[in-house]
This record gives C-alpha cells, structure tokens and sequence, in this order.
C-alpha cells in the first residue's frame, strides 16, 4: 500500500472518528473561567456539572461572560477527557424543555416559569405550617426576612413553591393611626384551590387572605385591594387605607417589586446574599443555614 493511500486512510478514519464524537447539549452557564493552566477559557455548566473549554481571546470572554446565567446550545467535541466546544449560543425559547436545565436557582434563567404549588388540602398545609422554624421572638428579625426563609425552607425542603403576599399600609393609614410600619409581608400557599397566608409570627395557622389582613387593620370592614403593579400603591395613598400585592417566592422586599415595575427586573431566582441576611432571623442560623456560607459572604442591606 503506497504512502498516499496510507495518508487518506489515516486521515479519513481520523475525520470519522472525530464526526463520531460531535455532540450537543442545552445547559445554563453556570460560569465562565480563565484557565490559569492553559490558554482557554472554562464553560461551566449546570445540566451535567461539565466543564466545557474553548480558545482564552478578549472577544470570546466577553461573548460567553455574557451568557452567564442563560440557556445555551453548545457543540462540542469529545477531544480525550476533554470537551472542546465547536459552537454556542443563547437557546430559543421553544427549543429547549426548561424543566430539564432548571438547575442554577441562584441565576435569572430566561425559560423558568412560576407556578405556585397546590397543596390540595388544608390538612396538608397545617402540616407545612407547623413544620415551619419558629424560636417565638419576633423583635429578632423584620417580617421579610422570617417570611424569605419560611418560603426558602418550603422551596428547598420539600420542593413547594409558595408566593409571598405583601399588605400596604398607605399614608392615609399612617396619619389616622400613627402607626410604626408601612409594610407586612409572609408566605401564602395554595391549598385546594384556596389560598391561605402562612404567617408563623402572628397566627397559629394557615390563615385566609381576608382574616390575615383584617387582623392587622383590627377591623373586617375595611378591604385591601389586590394590586399588581407598585405604582398602583404609589398613586393610590388617599383613596385607600391598605392594598395587598401577591409575588413569587424570590422577591425579598418591596423595592424588588419597584424595580421589576418600572425597570423590568425580574426575579425567578434567589440571590445568596439575601439569603444570608434573612436567616439571621431565627437564633442558631449560622448552623442551621451553614450551607449559606458557600459563595459570596453576607452582604448589608
């Protein structure tokens, strides 16, 4: 067999085996990383916990840098060990089962949608209420930071996502009352269809939306009206004494709900920091909530 033959052969079983190993997988970017080791860049994924690795250029880090966070198309090639990517970009958003790559809860994912978890009975949410961390002392902590735990624990213990519900005392009320707060705020689940505040602080049980509320304005008489955007309770301080707002579980403080209103920052993730502050809210938390300490450390808010 001449040298020429030889060469072809090697070289086409070389392009087999190579196509062979063409793959694509959809994932969240995790993170991007120099490689101090060699000239490339790190691909950190969340699907599989891969870590996929391309050329180090300026172009490249702010391309993928930029992706961080988001739910890609990547091709790669199986090179050894290693995965050499051939190809990426930001996934369509039908092309990809977002349940599949929902892993990073700590990132915004473009595809994760919300839908609160139906209890189905009320049995079943007494039983998640009584479940719930409770140390009895509520000069500890502020409202939102026992409720952002509570739904935190319901997230990560027993996979219920819960909404938060947000009561908005308006200037009107401050100046009739003299009262100390401007907001109050804890979890709500669903149960059967009915919704039902969990607010471990101030009542000993799941409680209806309307009982909750009334029980701080001291009166069933008085309605709070549902709003859905922030700007309803900035325009509306002397037509009503209080308005509710429902949110996801992530949104930690009414200024998140100001700033998804008017800037368009959305939230279907948690943020660490947050986190951090909030579980100081129960004594013991540096133990109970160790896991916490992985990441940025406690930010001040």
């Amino acid at each position: 067999m001449t040298v020429k033959l030889w060469l072809t052969l090697f070289f086409s079983l070389f392009f087999f085996q190579t196509m062979a190993k063409a793959e694509t997988v959809y994932t969240t970017v995790f993170n991007v990383f120099e490689s101090i080791k060699t000239e490339r860049l790190l691909v950190l994924s969340g699907v599989d916990g891969r870590v996929y690795k391309t050329d180090n250029s300026e172009e490249n880090l702010e391309r993928l840098a930029g992706m961080v966070g988001q739910v890609v198309k990547l091709d790669y090639q199986n090179v050894g060990e290693e995965a050499i990517i051939t190809n990426i970009r930001i996934a369509f958003t039908k092309e990809v089962d977002a349940k599949t790559l929902d892993l990073n809860h700590f990132q915004y994912n473009q595809l994760r949608s919300f839908a609160p978890t139906d209890l189905q009975t009320y049995e079943e949410a007494v039983k998640v209420f009584n479940n719930m961390l409770n140390d009895g002392n509520k000069g500890r902590s502020e409202c939102f930071q026992r409720a952002h735990i509570w739904s935190f624990d319901m997230w990560s213990k027993s996979n219920i996502a819960s909404e938060k519900i947000f009561m908005f005392y308006t200037k009107r009320y401050q100046i009739l009352e003299d009262f100390n707060w401007w907001f109050h705020v804890a979890p709500m689940v669903t149960a059967g269809g009915v919704e039902y505040v969990m607010d471990g602080a101030f009542t000993k049980k799941p409680t209806p939306i309307k009982e909750w509320y009334s029980s701080f304005i001291r009166t069933d008489k008085i309605t709070c009206p549902e709003i859905t955007d922030y700007q309803e309770f900035e325009n509306g301080h002397w037509n009503r004494l209080c308005y509710i707002m429902k949110v996801p579980m992530y949104y930690f403080r009414p200024l998140d709900m100001e700033n998804r209103d008017k800037i368009g920052e959305l939230r279907n993730h948690w943020v660490l920091e947050e986190l951090q502050f909030a579980r100081k809210a129960f004594k013991k938390w540096d133990k109970t909530y160790e896991g916490l300490d992985t990441g940025k450390r406690d930010g001040k808010f």
